[in-house]
């Protein structure tokens, strides 16, 4: 006689759920487990400061509202409306 799987009840599958399995193995698997506590909270203070960096880039680049050729500094015509 063949012995059944006990197979676990289905949880919910959340976001949430999912992004801490993807954690949990990207600490055992990738050597970030190997990193001391110490390069673990620099790398993130690093990491946090650069997406401040990058948003303080895109919302200056924002407000200047004229769209503008990166190589010649030339003003753009915009398209809106504009029919093909």
């Amino acid at each position: 006689m063949k012995k059944s799987k006990k197979t676990k009840p289905a949880k919910k599958k959340s976001l949430l759920s999912g992004a801490a399995k993807t954690l949990k193995k990207l600490g055992k698997g990738s050597g970030i487990g190997r990193l001391s506590t110490t390069q673990k909270v620099v790398g993130g203070a690093l990491l946090l400061g650069g997406l401040g960096y990058l948003a303080q880039r895109r919302a200056a680049g924002a407000t200047t509202g004229a769209d503008v050729d990166a190589n010649t500094g030339e003003s753009l015509p915009g398209v809106e409306g504009a029919a093909l």
